[in-house]
């Protein structure tokens, strides 16, 4: 059982305005809000009813769960395109690119000779005007990216209010004035004519028109109006995607005393992106931002950073359990930087190639697939500079698009269920210490276990890593073979093994060979059939991708199979329902893992496939069904 005391928290209340509701403090007098969950060991109804009260876990756009490049690093905008082409280039697939916040000007003179702003916050980590040394043609850039199939997401650290340097000063300040008259900054502020001095009395010189800065006031619904009106949505419509909103400054609002400045301004970007639905035939994107974590209720607002780590292997042996764990209070988007942010002073050198690979296989199973690192030269992100390692990296990234289907299926059922994609063994076998022991394992979605190699290669090679594999028969990607749960194994990996295990049986959907990212439709589908007797059900989920009409429109498909009599039957169901951009046909093709042999025959709805529908090799064998209409319902025998 758990209590969740809210008694000291703010309140949402309703409101008239374009919001809904905004935050207010809560009654005086002596009461006690508390939500109390008892349901023993039944984490699964647990979750799905803490949903229910706090908020179910919103779908993201699907291009989320693809590659993210991103790394503090001043960048031009050559630069930019330059890698946006080398990935491409190299058949690298990706789908974010994130500018860190070197995008917009960083520093005045004027402030050289304080250390800090006016706000006492780092100089230059707040700002909305583009640095026009580095990105000259913002537009520009970011619809290049755009039509290389890149989403391009801008860091935003904004503390610091709008100072008058900005492009957007003006607007913002004669927008904020005309919805309030009750103005109650610190003396100076905003109004031009009273001016404004340093420290000390030192009053700027030889700055004519010297306006006073404005101070963040997010709290404030007047400011926030304002704020997203004439400062956010101006950025937007030059073409940014998502922001990064990296808060990580005081934490409380200075005025509204208690209010967690994370969790409000997670609130107000998400929610200013949900007002915009304005009736039910109308679309827009989903909302989406890149965020840190605010405390209970912030799954509402996905999605999660975890913060800078250390490029370490014990970093890297904390997240299996740090990123399955975070489901208990429904935070299922985390998303970390692949590996490592930084480095100890004491240990500056290259990045470690291998820790990188492990990183990188580690992250295939995981809600959010971002590299990221700092301003290190030591530090480099890009893959292509390991040629030792290249290959291992690239497949890494592969494997994740190839999952990307089966990881959009456990999204859509993160928000219908309240379990997120990455669940503790404990979740499913809850009077099994083992499940609670092992806890650098985890569930990634219903059908696959994943872990991670937390250790470097040995003389030999390898790297051992004992897993605990629950009951029933296990598939081992790595090895190609089955394994008997139940039980402990120690297992031996090369460096371009990554171990996952699949439920014998079980049917993973897998996205065509070849895509680059995951914002285009495509009718293929490619089913993954592991060995093992048992049978399996699952669904298959489909929507635009993109915009909030998933909540309305969208498409499933049932898929079974079953074996009997040396005799294999996969039943694919119509699909069920529709959305805008639905192909209206489907090619789908049966992936049979671990059969080096061709089947003797192979049925489909009743007719025999010729021999040329049928390939072996690779450690599988492949059937490609004939194209059929999205609404048919197709039948295989493989005998």
């Amino acid at each position: 059982w758990a209590v969740v005391d809210e008694s000291s928290r703010h309140l949402l209340q309703k409101d008239s305005s374009s919001w809904g509701e905004w935050v207010a403090e809560r009654p005086e007098g002596d009461r006690i809000d508390w939500y109390i969950f008892a349901y023993g060991h039944d984490y699964l109804a647990a979750l799905q009813d803490f949903t229910k009260v706090a908020g179910n876990i919103p779908l993201p756009p699907r291009y989320v769960f693809g590659y993210w490049w991103s790394r503090y690093w001043i960048y031009t905008d050559q630069e930019l395109l330059q890698l946006a082409d080398d990935m491409r280039m190299r058949d690298i697939p990706a789908d974010v690119f994130i500018i860190d916040m070197d995008w917009h000007e960083t520093w005045k003179p004027m402030d050289e000779r304080l250390g800090h702003d006016e706000f006492g916050q780092r100089r230059g980590w707040t700002g909305y005007t583009w640095n026009r040394d580095l990105i000259p043609d913002p537009e520009g850039l970011l619809a290049e990216l755009h039509r290389k199939g890149f989403k391009t997401a801008l860091n935003l650290h904004p503390a610091s209010g709008i100072r008058p340097y900005e492009d957007c000063y003006t607007s913002f300040v004669a927008d904020y004035l005309s919805r309030t008259t009750d103005y109650d900054g610190p003396e100076g502020y905003i109004y031009p004519e009273q001016g404004w001095t340093f420290k000390g009395n030192e009053t700027p010189v030889g700055r004519e028109g010297w306006r006073a800065p404005v101070p963040f006031r997010l709290d404030q619904q007047e400011w926030a109006d304002a704020y997203f009106n004439s400062v956010i949505h101006p950025l937007e419509r030059q073409g940014v995607d998502f922001w990064w909103l990296d808060w990580q400054q005081w934490r409380e609002s200075k005025y509204v005393k208690g209010l967690s400045n994370t969790f409000w301004c997670n609130y107000c970007f998400w929610n200013d992106q949900v007002r915009r639905k304005t009736s039910q035939s109308s679309w827009p994107a989903r909302p989406l931002i890149y965020h840190r974590w605010g405390g209970l209720g912030s799954h509402r607002y996905q999605l999660g950073f975890s913060g800078d780590t250390y490029s370490e292997w014990s970093v890297l042996q904390f997240l299996p359990y740090f990123t399955s764990t975070a489901s208990n209070v429904g935070y299922g988007y985390w998303g970390h930087d692949i590996g490592g942010h930084m480095q100890h002073k004491e240990k500056q050198g290259p990045r470690d190639p291998e820790l990188y690979t492990r990183w990188m296989q580690f992250g295939v199973f995981t809600p959010i697939f971002k590299t990221h690192a700092t301003q290190n030269a030591n530090l480099d992100c890009r893959i292509w500079i390991f040629p030792e390692h290249y290959e291992y990296l690239k497949a890494a990234i592969k494997l994740r698009y190839a999952l990307s289907p089966y990881i959009y299926d456990a999204a859509r059922h993160a928000t219908e269920s309240g379990v997120s994609m990455c669940r503790p063994l404990y979740y499913y076998y809850p009077e099994l210490q083992e499940a609670y022991d092992n806890n650098e394992e985890y569930f990634f979605g219903d059908n696959i276990l994943a872990t991670a190699i937390t250790a470097p290669c040995g003389p030999d090679g390898t790297a051992s890593r004992e897993v605990w594999l629950p009951k029933g028969e296990w598939y081992d990607m790595a090895h190609a073979r089955l394994l008997k749960g139940g039980k402990a194994y120690k297992l031996s990996y090369t460096l371009e093994q990554n171990p996952w295990f699949v439920k014998a049986g079980a049917v993973i959907p897998l996205a065509p060979e070849g895509i680059t990212n995951l914002q285009e439709q495509s009718n293929a589908l490619r089913l993954m059939i592991v060995p093992g007797k048992a049978a399996c059900k699952i669904e298959h989920y489909e929507d635009d991708g993109i915009s909030q009409a998933y909540e309305r429109d969208f498409a499933t498909t049932s898929i079974e199979k079953s074996t009997s009599g040396g005799k294999t039957i996969v039943k694919i169901g119509p699909r069920k329902g529709s959305f805008a951009g639905a192909p209206s046909t489907r090619l789908v093709s049966l992936e049979l893992e671990g059969v080096n042999k061709a089947p003797s025959q192979v049925k489909c709805n009743g007719a025999s496939l010729p021999a040329s529908a049928i390939c072996t090799g690779g450690g599988r064998t492949t059937i490609t069904l004939p194209e059929a209409p999205a609404g048919q319902a197709l039948t295989v025998e493989i005998k």
